[in-house]
């Protein structure tokens, strides 16, 4: 009997040890201007003639996901990725809000941007986008997380 209330008696101190948060839960400020910047970075190099400038605007673990495609992790992957895409031109994104604290950022908005447009076929897309930004220690912001929905007001 006195193991049964034991057993039942020690999770209790194990579980509130488990839950506690701290008690300084300071948030740091962040320069929004430098996101800005990169953000602008990101975009003159999409619209680059180097295939590949804007593989180096991601962190070395980022993931990006396109509408109706996987994920795709790691800079490897998206300079495998890059090699395949139709040139990209007009590139624009939109922000709608910001959040961050410190070396991490979350932008919601939208982004847009003219696939192949120097082909028979070119193609404007247009998606709602968050982005999770990251300030390595180069003091670059990179993309660490990118995630790409069809904008449903652009139908």
């Amino acid at each position: 009997m006195a193991s049964k209330l034991l057993s039942s008696i020690v999770p209790a101190p194990l579980l509130c040890a488990c839950t506690h948060l701290p008690e300084d839960r300071t948030v740091t400020s962040f320069n929004v201007s430098e996101l800005r910047a990169a953000e602008r970075s990101l975009e003159s190099a999409f619209s680059s003639p180097d295939p590949l400038a804007w593989v180096n605007h991601y962190t070395e673990d980022a993931v990006f996901v396109a509408p109706g495609g996987p994920a795709v992790q790691g800079r490897a992957a998206l300079t495998a990725m890059a090699k395949t895409m139709r040139p990209l031109s007009s590139v624009r994104f939109v922000d709608f809000k910001t959040e961050g604290s410190g070396s991490v950022a979350a932008v919601y908005g939208r982004a847009s941007w003219v696939a192949g447009a120097n082909s028979v076929n070119p193609m404007t897309l247009n998606v709602r986008t968050i982005i999770a930004w990251r300030k390595e220690a180069d003091g670059r912001w990179r993309v660490a997380q990118q995630l790409h929905h069809p904008d449903p007001s652009t139908r």
